[in-house]
């Protein structure tokens, strides 16, 4: 069945230890007995043991797999794998010949870029788990420019192959193998084939075992992006041994997913490794290069989940005045990282515009030359369906960009009368003749997981939509949240006044739809949710009264695996709809219990700061987060009943 849904008619503070960060958990009785004796004298710390009693700081017994005090309290037990369990002596010797690997290849470095990420590598020296000896073809595969980024034709020949493999088309069974390689249709629940990462050799045990976790369980959607197609997010752990800042950022995310799944006791290496990555901030930002920024982003990504909207804006912020010194239209562009760093960039920017009501930092040219770049550089090495993806996600993002910036002018009132008419006249026809253009073979939808997390309430109430290339959820997702942005001014009088247009409900309806059919692969693809909750949000305006209790439950859920929404997203939604329960709790009036999330200490996040940049937000910062942009709109709501 083909069927296009979206069609516009119908994560140490010292070096030394990286655990040293961790707040020492106390041992329970049960745990005390297996020393025989509860005031035991202090034992030499070994660095063989499992990495849950090293960061509790309490012996192990070593017993392998599962040592006696992980299985006393029932908890994870994990070793580091043999080989990087060395001698101090042993240490300093890989350490010494690392050393003298790392002043070679700088003695070759051409560009003051280059030397200055060589101070990075010399800085992570001091680390206290030696990377092993690295040989000239070793380093040149693990080189990263700051400035340059990493270049497919310096990557092994299998990996280059291995980012452009052939779709795999989702199944609806979910005992079908899902993608090994993060494509256009899928992301990467399980290690990448052939041994191409085995492990990560230059990074802390502790920090490797995250970047492993990362790995096998957070995809882009993590990062609530839909598209991956060059395995970003899986390159920057392989690079981020060449940056403390990206590391320590990758880590924190980390952590934070971590600790939902294992418990908030992990929360504390989140808040270690978040420090650890401001402080080497505090280092680079008067040299930041693409890592540096990188970093940024993730922080704000954490900030997003915390619902900590100030700290979001000021790295986002940051972000964006670093990106604007660094580059032109002309430069910003060099290397597939570069190219999907602006793909996330570019999701930012229309995220802030659209809950804010303010123009975009980002315009006009910039976008221009980027979609030259990706048409020219992936064009060509994407299968055929897989830039049909990519291209088609790219162009609703440019529709987006396009009216967040009509609607900032009309709310400033720079745009009126004919003049916007106009404008609004060519966005619908541009819109119409772009999507009616698209293959309907893309939309061919199929049932949804056998093994899914929707009720029987849910699939009756809102019956998914899942589609055969799954990331067609996402783009019909956005392009019907786009339509519903768009109807907000589509129907602009001369006058300026914005009048509520007809049909909203039903795609309200149909994003809903989406939305579950995307919830209901999850456990295929992971983080879903994360990446269409945004949509969701949009259509809370229009949603009709019979969804309105779905709708809250789903937010509620959302909101239990780890993303806090702002409360000032509730309140908004909750003065739209009338609801006097909703001031109070997602699940207030229709359910016994509200969702608990994370309990986050607040204070921890607001000691740590990056290095001012003087940037005036304050008023920004509220508009973002009152979502102001969404509904402050000045239209007037009829919902079908």
């Amino acid at each position: 069945m083909a069927e296009k849904d979206g069609t516009f008619p119908s994560r140490s503070s010292s070096p030394r230890e990286s655990d040293s960060i961790i707040a020492p958990e106390k041992p329970s009785a049960n745990e005390d007995q297996l020393d025989g004796d509860k005031s035991h004298p202090p034992h030499k710390r070994t660095r063989s043991g499992c990495y849950t009693c090293r960061k509790r700081r309490v012996k192990c017994d070593e017993t392998r797999p599962i040592c006696m005090r992980c299985q006393k309290g029932d908890r994870e037990c994990l070793f580091p794998p043999e080989r990087l369990t060395m001698s101090k002596k042993q240490r300093a010797h890989q350490a010494r010949k690392l050393k003298r690997a790392a002043a070679a290849a700088a003695a070759t470095a051409t560009t003051t870029t280059t030397a200055a990420q060589d101070g990075n590598v010399d800085e992570e020296l001091s680390m206290p788990y030696a990377r092993p000896e690295i040989n000239q073809e070793m380093e040149r595969k693990l080189s990263f420019s700051s400035e340059e980024g990493i270049e497919l034709s310096t990557l092994p020949q299998e990996q280059e192959q291995s980012m452009h493999m052939p779709v795999a088309p989702y199944s609806n069974t979910s005992t079908s193998t899902p993608n090994t390689v993060s494509t256009i249709s899928g992301s990467c629940p399980t290690p990448a084939p052939s041994g191409m990462y085995d492990d990560f050799p230059n990074v802390p045990p502790e920090i490797a075992h995250l970047f492993r976790y990362h790995r096998k369980n957070i995809t882009q959607c993590h990062y609530f992006l839909s598209a991956d197609p060059i395995q970003f997010f899986d390159q920057l752990l392989t690079i981020a041994h060449t940056s403390p800042a990206l590391m320590y950022a990758i880590a924190a995310f980390t952590s934070y997913h971590y600790a939902l799944r294992y418990g908030e006791r992990y929360l504390e290496d989140m808040f270690g490794y978040y420090e650890e990555c401001v402080k080497n901030l505090h280092s680079a930002i008067e040299r930041p290069d693409l890592n540096i920024m990188i970093a940024i982003l993730i922080l704000s990504c954490i900030e997003m989940y915390l619902g900590d909207v100030s700290n979001e804006i000021q790295h986002q912020d940051a972000v964006f005045n670093i990106f604007q010194s660094l580059y032109t239209p002309e430069t910003a562009f060099e290397t597939d990282l570069h190219i999907y760093f602006f793909i996330w960039l570019r999701f930012i920017d229309i995220r802030r515009s659209l809950f804010s009501g303010r123009n975009m930092v980002l315009q006009g040219k910039w976008y221009a030359l980027h979609r030259q770049t990706v048409h020219g550089r992936w064009a060509t090495v994407l299968t055929d369906i897989d830039w049909r993806i990519l291209a088609a996600m790219s162009a609703v993002g440019n529709l987006f960009s396009e009216l967040c910036e009509f609607a900032a002018n009309v709310r400033q009132k720079l745009v009126t009368g004919t003049r916007a008419t106009r404008q609004i006249e060519l966005l619908r026809v541009n819109s119409m003749t772009w999507f009616e253009s698209l293959d309907p073979a893309l939309f061919e939808t199929v049932d949804p997981p056998e093994d899914n997390p929707l009720t029987l309430e849910d699939r009756q109430l809102v019956p998914p939509i899942c589609y055969k290339y799954w990331q067609v959820g996402f783009l019909t997702l956005i392009f019907n949240g786009w339509k519903l942005y768009f109807s907000s001014y589509a129907a602009l009088s001369t006058t300026g006044t914005i009048q509520d247009p007809s049909g909203t409900s039903e795609i309200a309806v149909l994003m809903a739809r989406i939305f579950s059919g995307l919830e209901a692969i999850q456990k295929i693809h992971p983080g879903t949710p994360f990446a269409g909750h945004n949509y969701l949000c949009l259509a809370a305006s229009f949603m009709p009264d019979r969804l309105h209790a779905w709708m809250r439950r789903k937010m509620a859920q959302i909101q239990a695996q780890g993303y806090n929404f702002p409360e000032q997203v509730r309140i908004q939604i909750a003065s739209t709809w009338n609801n006097d329960d909703l001031y109070r709790g997602w699940l207030e009036g229709i359910e016994p219990e509200q969702p608990q999330g994370v309990a986050i200490p607040w204070k921890r996040l607001l000691q740590v700061k990056i290095p001012e940049l003087n940037i005036e937000r304050e008023s920004f910062t509220a508009a973002v987060s009152e979502m102001r942009g969404v509904f402050d709109t000045g239209v007037t709501i009829r919902q079908n009943r």
